[in-house]
């Protein structure tokens, strides 16, 4: 997901450069080896350093809820590809969340609202999302040319596409699932009485719980 890793430790030689994928599970299976503790047969991920340690074709991301903001993005990462599904297109990428107070997000709705946005920004940030995004990452890194709609590009979304339906039927995705009442009623009573949610349309999953 671009995100870089950077690892120092016991018998690793400084200065070397490796480009494979690489998932999170991996970290926590690489740190328990590192440190020449027992691995439990429970735990999912990949020892980096192991000599039998293989590359996996496709690395997978997901985001659901985060503080009381509810969204679910799935993504899966090749290695020059990244393939992103949105699954809430009408919910923008600046819906209403615990960043509404921060500087920066602020500047951002004060742009929009004095019209100085560049048509992207505006749609990106507070327009509709597509419901499938596919990035070539290697001849544009920072995912501006959505190429779903490219006829070139149709078998290669097609691999992704099916990759990430075979990771979430493997794997027993919950974030499929709705969230249980209970755990959405939690989150209301945290944040409800705080500005940035009670001054703003937030998702349709805490209605329930409005008078």
């Amino acid at each position: 997901m671009q995100v870089p890793l950077v690892v120092k430790g016991k018998n690793i030689k400084p200065g070397q450069v490796r480009n494979e994928l690489v998932s999170l599970l991996d970290v926590s299976a690489t740190t328990l080896a590192l440190g020449e503790a027992e691995m439990p047969e429970y735990l999912d991920g990949n020892d980096l350093f192991a000599t039998d340690y293989k590359a996996p074709e496709y690395v997978f991301g997901a985001r659901d809820r985060c503080d009381f903001t509810i969204d679910k993005i799935r993504t899966a990462r090749s290695d020059k590809y990244r393939y992103i599904r949105n699954y809430f297109p009408e919910r923008p990428m600046m819906q209403p969340g615990y960043r509404d107070l921060k500087p920066i997000v602020k500047d951002l709705k004060q742009a929009r609202a004095e019209g100085i946005l560049t048509t992207y920004q505006a749609q990106h940030w507070f327009g509709l999302r597509p419901e499938e995004e596919l990035y070539d990452m290697d001849a544009d890194p920072h995912q501006m040319k959505n190429l779903t709609t490219d006829p070139e590009y149709k078998q290669v979304l097609e691999l992704h596409r099916n990759a990430l339906n075979n990771w979430i039927a493997e794997c027993g995705d919950k974030g499929m699932e709705d969230e249980n009442p209970t755990q959405l009623k939690a989150t209301y009573d945290l944040w409800k009485d705080r500005a940035q949610f009670k001054n703003a349309k937030v998702n349709p999953e805490y209605h329930q719980f409005m008078r």
